[in-house]
């Protein structure tokens, strides 16, 4: 996100004043349940650490219980 502000510069030390004063929170604007992408994080970490398991394609099929 970002925000352009016009501010007069006689203006300009009020308004670094009043900013300051104020108390920001930080808010994510992620679409997304926070459950699945903790996961999403931990299958690629797990990946990157070989954790994982290779399935030859002629497997596929019987591993998705499709036969």
């Amino acid at each position: 996100m970002k925000v352009t502000l016009d501010i007069p510069e006689n203006k300009y030390q009020f308004f670094i004043e009043l900013v300051k004063s104020l108390n920001f929170v930080k808010v994510d604007d992620s679409p997304y349940n926070p459950e699945f992408v903790a996961k999403i994080e931990k299958s690629k970490k797990e990946f990157k650490n070989g954790e994982f398991t290779r399935v030859k394609q002629s497997e596929l099929q019987d591993l998705l219980g499709l036969e």
